[in-house]
């Protein structure tokens, strides 16, 4: 036996789909069981819990079939939560034509615009010659649609400007104490500290003549 909201199952009697029973109702001899072909079965049960379970299990099935459906006013394309959605064919229509207006919008997410690149890619639109153009410098949603449909990038990147100086390859720190006094510092440790003079006599903490941190130094 199953009794649920969708299967009235009680063997050996009947064994349908709440979408076939027109109504319920008890007599004398027990449960009367009225198709909607108009067959009549009688199940002579007197259970008060399998009773109960029947009625409530039809219950079930009516509420579930009369509760009111999801509104189709509003279409969000499946995107994420944070995507705007377009309640009204008018908000959609906008969406779809370019607004200066709206040219300093944030950014829709980056999986929304991969989600349409990957859709315009595989129905081969981006091969046609007809695709929406994005207008410089403008971040509308209509801008940012047809960049992620033309293949462009979705976020532009700005690249971090690295000067000559950053170029080269620093073996020593150094830092002018004075005329002709230089601490020379291991960029790699900084407790590994030089004193550079360049006064007469030239000199170096280190002891060495002609060391590569008067050479830094001089080439400093």
């Amino acid at each position: 036996m199953k009794i649920n909201q969708q299967i009235l199952s009680i063997p050996p009697y009947i064994s349908t789909s709440w979408d076939e029973v027109q109504s319920l109702f008890l007599d004398k001899d027990g449960l009367i069981i009225l198709l909607k072909n108009n067959l009549k079965i009688r199940v002579p049960i007197q259970d008060d819990g399998v009773l109960n379970q029947v009625f409530e299990g039809h219950r079930k099935y009516l509420e579930a079939k009369t509760l009111p459906r999801k509104p189709k006013d509003s279409i969000s394309f499946g995107l994420p939560l944070n995507m705007p959605k377009f309640e009204d064919i008018n908000t959609l229509g906008a969406a779809m034509r370019h607004n200066p207006d709206q040219a300093d919008s944030p950014n829709l997410p980056k999986e929304v615009l991969t989600k349409i690149a990957s859709v315009a890619k595989a129905l081969g639109l981006q091969e046609q010659d007809n695709l929406p153009e994005a207008q410089p410098h403008c971040n509308c949603m209509y801008c940012q649609l047809a960049r992620a449909m033309n293949g462009d990038a979705t976020e532009e990147e700005e690249e971090e400007k690295v000067s000559d100086e950053d170029l080269k390859f620093r073996d020593w720190d150094i830092t002018q104490e004075s005329d002709e006094l230089y601490i020379v510092t291991n960029p790699l440790d900084n407790k590994e500290k030089y004193n550079v003079f360049l006064g007469n006599p030239i000199g170096c903490t280190c002891g060495k003549n002609n060391c590569e941190h008067i050479r830094s130094v001089l080439n400093s």
